[in-house]
């Protein structure tokens, strides 16, 4: 799956390819995609920023669907490769790594924890680059009022300031 496009591949039960074909990254375009294949539906995909939406989008409309974990691979590689890859490798069994995807119980849960993280990230360099500030001018910074524009105290311990 790709922003734009995903590849969907369909073999059958004994691992003949049967079709290939790119469809438009879009709820309704992957719906009317997965609904037009006859018979049982078997799909799996990679573990991706889109896979959470795939997998509640999907979902319900296939027998089983499985996620898994992003794996090396050696050799050409293709869109149309990998999905037949992944197909068979669901076919006959042989996953390297199941990926969870609770459908939308968790999905604000998910958000929330991948957002979380990087803005940790981000305060802890402002806090670093607000105290590099101080420590050249050899002023000790302790606590957290040195963050807090109101309740500063550093500018008092500065002492007088030169014109």
């Amino acid at each position: 799956m790709h922003a734009a496009s995903c590849t969907l591949a369909v073999i059958s039960e004994r691992g003949r390819k049967l079709k290939d074909f790119p469809v438009e990254t879009n709820g309704q375009a992957l719906f009317e995609a997965v609904r037009m294949i006859p018979g049982h539906k078997h799909l799996i995909i990679k573990e991706g920023l889109q896979s959470a939406w795939l997998y509640e989008t999907l979902n319900p409309h296939a027998d089983e669907f499985v996620v898994v974990g992003i794996t090396t691979s050696r050799g050409p590689k293709s869109d149309k490769r990998g999905a037949h890859g992944l197909a068979e490798k669901l076919r006959v069994g042989n996953l390297d790594k199941h990926v969870f995807k609770a459908p939308r119980p968790f999905s604000l849960l998910r958000e929330l924890s991948r957002t979380h993280m990087p803005l940790v990230g981000y305060v802890v360099r402002a806090q670093a680059r607000i105290e590099s500030v101080y420590r050249p001018r050899g002023i000790l910074v302790t606590g957290i009022d040195v963050y807090n524009p109101r309740r500063c105290e550093i500018r008092d311990r500065a002492g007088p300031r030169s014109s």
